[in-house]
């Protein structure tokens, strides 16, 4: 994007021939001269000031102008020195390598008077801080760049919550940018969701307006994206592709499609690919049969609505799905956004980037309003006996990576017969049974604590809930095994085997799960035992706790390693 087209360029530069550089300068304009291109590539003050200018208001730096400071005699002809020409996507990659988050600066040469002046456009992110490769937060005070003091950063991060990218509006005429189909599939979906009389109607501009495609007769860039003409969305807001690729495992290619539309088209075109690579599998479970398709639509919807409703717009890209027989990865542009991670994406509230656009697609049960999306993706997938999706940032762009394919028999016919019954905790512990008869209850807290804040309490309300599994305890450790009446039904070939001690562990376990700390004789009493000594003996051998503090004022705590609350 370009802050100043080239005319406007060569007047500023026609100006330093009178002026002195220094005056000219302002908090959107910055004058540099370096020796030559591998000079400018080195510089380090450069990303800085890229990174001033993103943060304030953005602007331009222009390359090949001396500092008037360094001028003799008030001849302000000899600043300009000009550049050197070079490849500027060489010149624009190097230089986005050296910022964070990607910034999409241009860079151009203007010809003036002879002589070549490089000019790089910086725009103004306000969803992000831009920061140099090494860290620095810069900001644009008066003529000069600064690092920005941690108080200024602070307060600068808490006002980019606040901005919502999707509803800047656009001075465009509603009724030429709306791809027409769009609109009027769109205005029935909506009719029809409200259940509407046919005499009680909105007509399509209050339509637009109640779903915030457009806000007081303004087309909104959420509007734009949701229903306008692809050509208008590529002209105003950037080039957002979307690529579905299908292949066999051989690496044969059966779909590979590239398109730009607006999102209500691109929903569809999507799912119409899927449909026609997501076949059904048989499976078979104690002499009947079930069909299986390769990956859950629910899933895939969550993920492919994730991606849109998520991505960043102010950055051009791509939404891709890469679908085989194995997985299915689909990546959107942007970081992760909010405070949200790879690690607590399940549990962290639900922050939308796009704000306007979320509420917009909302209108549409396209988005959940209580956040359920990833969670659903989750279901969709355990519920076949597969992984639970993987998400991760890398490159600037989000992915998330869902198994497919591969069934589990008795997990799926278990969930079939009561698919209402099992939430995220119950089919993973249930994933982690299967096959393998128990888990101990540090590596079940694991597994789960990216989608639990309390994983002991949430392992205790799944075990109780689920007939099928039972807590289990030794002096090496507490478990959650399959109970033998189910070994079959769950494939297991070796029942795990329960010492008579069982319970008492368990109860420990549990008690300093919820206490932290006791005393020996509290454990005493918990244990029902009919002396201390018992006691001292029975913690002595269990492995899984240990004792801080000598004699009577000692306190016996769970190891570690044996879990976390």
């Amino acid at each position: 994007m370009r802050s100043k087209d080239q005319d406007s360029i060569r007047e500023i530069i026609a100006a330093c021939k009178i002026t002195p550089s220094e005056s000219i300068e302002s908090e959107e304009i910055e004058f540099k001269q370096y020796r030559d291109i591998q000079a400018l590539n080195n510089a380090k003050d450069l990303a800085e000031e890229v990174s001033a200018l993103s943060n304030f208001r953005g602007g331009i730096i222009i390359i090949g102008i001396k500092d008037s400071s360094n001028v003799t005699n008030q001849n302000w002809l000899s600043q300009l020195v000009g550049f050197e020409q070079g490849d500027v996507i060489e010149i624009e990659q190097r230089l986005k390598g050296k910022l964070k988050p990607s910034l999409e600066i241009c860079a151009e040469y203007v010809d003036f008077e002879s002589k070549f002046y490089l000019i790089i456009h910086v725009p103004h992110r306000r969803d992000s801080l831009i920061t140099t490769s090494s860290g620095k937060v810069c900001i644009r005070d008066g003529r000069s760049s600064r690092p920005m003091e941690p108080d200024e950063i602070e307060q600068a991060a808490k006002n980019l919550q606040n901005y919502d990218w999707s509803a800047d509006l656009l001075e465009l005429d509603v009724n030429t940018c709306l791809e027409p189909v769009a609109l009027e599939e769109a205005y029935e979906d909506y009719c029809s969701r409200k259940k509407y009389p046919v005499e009680s109607r909105p007509d399509k501009c209050a339509f637009l307006e109640a779903i915030g495609a457009t806000n007081n007769g303004f087309l909104t860039k959420a509007g734009l994206l949701f229903l306008g003409k692809w050509n208008f969305i590529r002209q105003w807001l950037g080039a957002h592709e979307y690529r579905f690729s299908c292949k066999t495992r051989s690496e044969k290619l059966l779909i590979n499609e590239v398109w730009e539309e607006c999102i209500w088209r691109s929903i569809k075109f999507a799912k119409d690919y899927f449909n026609l690579c997501n076949i059904n599998q048989e499976i078979k479970f104690k002499d009947k049969k079930y069909n299986a398709p390769i990956l859950d639509d629910q899933a895939f919807h969550e993920a492919f609505i994730n991606a849109i409703v998520h991505r960043d717009y102010s950055i051009a890209g791509m939404i891709s799905v890469d679908f085989d027989t194995a997985k299915m990865t689909i990546i959107n542009p942007g970081s992760f956004y909010g405070g949200v991670t790879s690690e607590n994406i399940v549990i962290h509230p639900p922050r939308h980037r796009n704000k306007a656009l979320a509420k917009l697609m909302m209108q549409f049960q396209l988005v959940d309003r209580a956040g359920m999306g990833i969670k659903r993706m989750g279901l969709g997938s355990l519920i076949y006996g597969r992984e639970f999706p993987k998400f991760a940032a890398s490159f600037n762009c989000v992915e998330v990576a869902m198994q497919a394919e591969s069934v589990l028999p008795g997990i799926f016919v278990l969930v079939q017969n009561n698919p209402d019954a099992y939430g995220l905790i119950d089919l993973i512990l249930i994933n982690s049974l299967y096959r393998k008869g128990s888990i101990s209850v540090n590596e079940a807290q694991k597994r789960i604590r990216s989608i639990s804040t309390d994983s002991w309490r949430a392992l205790k309300e799944s075990v109780d809930k689920i007939e099928q599994i039972e807590f289990c305890g030794s002096k090496e450790g507490i478990y959650i095994r399959v109970k033998p009446t189910w070994n079959e039904f769950f494939d297991i070939r070796k029942t795990f085997s329960v010492t008579p001690t069982s319970t008492k562990h368990v109860q420990l376990y549990d008690y300093l799960m919820e206490v932290e700390e006791a005393s020996n004789d509290e454990i005493t009493t918990l244990l029902e035992h009919k002396n201390s000594s018992h006691t001292s003996k029975f913690l002595k051998e269990a492995k899984y706790v240990y004792r801080i503090g000598n004699s009577r004022n000692s306190r016996w705590l769970i190891r570690k390693d044996s879990g976390e609350k």
